[in-house]
C-alpha cells in the first residue's frame, strides 16, 4: 500500500477548507439581520446585564445583545427570518424571572421620564 504523499493531503485540506468557507458564506447571507430596542427593568448590578445577555442569545434567532444594567436599555440583534421583537420580548419574559422586558418606546413620541424599575434581577 502506498502512502499518500504530503502535497496530495495538503491539497485535499485546502480544497476542504474552500468549500467550508463557501458554505459559511452562504449561510450567513442567508440571515436577515435586524436590530431592535428593548427595556429592561429588574438589572441591579453587572451581573444582571451578563445574565439578561446569555439569557437573549439563548433565544432562537438573536445573534448580538449589548444590555445597558444602569440604564435598562437593550440592543438585540437578531434573525428576522427567525423571529419578532414581540417574539423575543415573550420568550425572555417566559423564562427570565426577576427581569421583565419590553420593546422600548420611541424617545421622540411622548419623552417622559421613565419610572424606577423594581429591583429584583439576580442581587439580594
Amino acid at each position: 500500500m502506498k502512502k499518500p504523499s504530503i502535497l496530495a493531503l495538503a491539497g485535499t485540506l485546502f480544497v476542504s477548507a474552500l468549500a467550508f468557507a463557501g458554505d459559511q458564506k452562504s449561510a450567513e447571507t442567508s440571515l436577515q439581520l435586524t436590530q431592535c430596542a428593548l427595556k429592561v427593568s429588574g438589572m441591579t448590578c453587572g451581573g444582571c446585564a451578563g445574565a439578561v445577555q446569555q439569557a437573549l442569545l439563548k433565544i432562537d434567532g438573536v445573534k448580538q445583545a449589548e444590555v445597558d444594567f444602569k440604564s435598562g436599555d437593550v440592543k438585540v440583534q437578531f434573525d428576522s427570518k427567525k423571529t419578532t421583537p414581540e417574539k423575543i420580548v415573550a420568550a425572555f419574559n417566559e423564562n427570565n424571572p426577576g427581569f421583565k422586558a419590553k420593546l422600548a418606546e420611541n424617545r421622540e413620541k411622548g419623552g417622559g421620564s421613565a419610572a424606577k424599575p423594581e429591583k429584583k434581577g439576580c442581587c439580594p
